[in-house]
């Protein structure tokens, strides 16, 4: 009976040694890992000019014991543009994320995103934001900082790439949206929702359109004779589709 007893007691000893061991090997790999870590997640660059070139470096680091590595690195939007000095960070290494922004056209308050992807699953993207409150945007604006918006790489991405070829709904979502919001709203620019069935005012949207603004001089014009990438038919497809949208808001 006692060599029964004894044996038990060593076999439950055993038992609970290799449980409590698998538990600790669970645990290692558990925390064998990459892990991204940043200084910060914000910068609020306050108050500044139309027109100027903004930078600035986050630091990103692994945390963790297995190698990071960083995949992508995106913004939302061509004017905004991340650069990563290394996309593979070894343990305890660090790097930096320069973060330019053009302001070009902007105004008011903006926040710009800048996302980065990695193989740390549990912050996979994240996410940085940059905010400023861009001053004075049209005064004393040029007709050559006005048409930017064609011209430039970084802007055309946004404003003018997405909306070749297209028409109507798509076409306006591609180059107006982001301005005038995506049901014609306003955001930025003013809203396009009005009384289109009078020719005056109808007559007025598609000359703005065409010619650009005389008052709000960040809306330059669209038409190709203008100096701009839209055909006169593109330009009426996108008057009709806010019309379409004022009659379904009421007017």
């Amino acid at each position: 009976m006692e060599f029964k007893s004894v044996s038990k007691t060593i076999f439950l000893i055993f038992s609970l040694f290799a449980f409590f061991c698998s538990i600790s090997k669970a645990d290692n790999l558990k925390f064998q890992l990459p892990k991204i870590a940043t200084d910060k997640d914000k910068y609020d660059f306050g108050k500044v000019e139309e027109g100027v070139e903004l930078k600035h470096t986050f630091k990103v680091s692994n945390v963790g014991s297995k190698t990071l590595q960083i995949w992508h690195a995106t913004s939302t939007c061509g004017c905004t543009i991340p650069k990563l000095a290394k996309q593979q960070l070894a343990p305890g290494e660090s790097t930096d994320l320069l973060v330019i922004v053009d302001t070009t056209m902007k105004q008011g308050k903006i926040t710009k995103k800048v996302s980065l992807t990695s193989n740390d699953a549990t912050h996979n993207p994240i996410d940085f934001y940059l905010s400023m409150n861009v001053q004075n945007p049209h005064i004393g604006l040029s007709d050559e900082a006005r048409a930017k918006i064609f011209t430039s790489d970084r802007c055309s991405s946004c404003h003018v790439s997405k909306g070749i070829g297209a028409y109507g709904k798509d076409l306006y979502e591609a180059d107006c949206a982001m301005c005038h919001g995506k049901k014609a709203q306003g955001v930025v620019g003013p809203a396009l929702i009005g009384p289109y069935e009078y020719a005056l005012y109808k007559n007025n949207i598609t000359q703005v359109t065409c010619y650009g603004s005389k008052s709000h001089r960040s809306m330059p014009g669209f038409l190709a004779e203008a100096g701009g990438p839209l055909s006169k038919a593109q330009i009426d497809s996108i008057v009709k589709y806010l019309a379409d949208l004022s009659k379904q808001a009421g007017h």
